[in-house]
């Protein structure tokens, strides 16, 4: 068998000097887009299920509950140490609420029905019908309060004093979940 000098090699049909193969790089876009529509559902999922409606402030320690159902976006009145405020803004002192002989809360009182009104003009249709024969339902208006746990009663009371009195309906306090120990364990 001879010896042959390494060098190039021909291949089959690359016979001529200076042919070029050609090269066709082909992508399969739709298993990539698939892949990536996987992707975003699944980070959507998993940045819905914190379940973090309500900005908590750093102000406020909120009181630990065992049971609690699932809020849904309102307008939110939170009361601080410092702090009485309606949906960020700042519309008295907590001193204030707590020497005010009155269980009206003025302040507070205005900015609710200044938002109601607000909310209103937005909605056309405050009054819905029903299916009972066109019976008229008035529009529901939700609040919830961020109180903190050191908060005396009286002041909290005098806050729902001016929510009712301002026309809201539903009032959820807003709490931290905890898990139920027993002598069992956990539940």
């Amino acid at each position: 068998m001879p010896i042959y000098v390494p060098g190039k090699r021909w291949k089959g049909r690359q016979k001529a000097l200076g042919a070029k193969r050609n090269v066709v790089a082909v992508l399969q876009l739709t298993a990539m887009v698939d892949m990536f529509t996987v992707l975003v559902v699944f980070l959507l999922q998993n940045y819905a299920s914190t379940n973090q409606i309500l900005p908590i402030s750093d102000q406020i320690a909120l009181p630990q509950a065992a049971t609690v159902k699932e809020l849904k976006p309102s307008f939110v009145v939170m009361l601080s140490k410092d702090s009485l405020s309606f949906n960020k803004e700042q519309v008295g002192t907590y001193n204030e609420v707590k020497n005010n002989k009155d269980w009206l809360i003025v302040s507070l009182l205005d900015s609710v029905k200044e938002a109601i009104e607000i909310l209103n003009q937005e909605d056309k249709s405050v009054s819905k019908k029903d299916g009972s024969g066109g019976d008229v339902v008035p529009l529901q208006y939700k609040m919830t309060l961020q109180a903190d746990k050191d908060i005396d009663f009286l002041s909290i009371k005098k806050v729902l004093y001016t929510l009712t009195e301002a026309g809201v309906q539903e009032v959820n306090f807003a709490v931290i979940k905890v898990k139920v120990e027993d002598k069992y364990g956990v539940l």
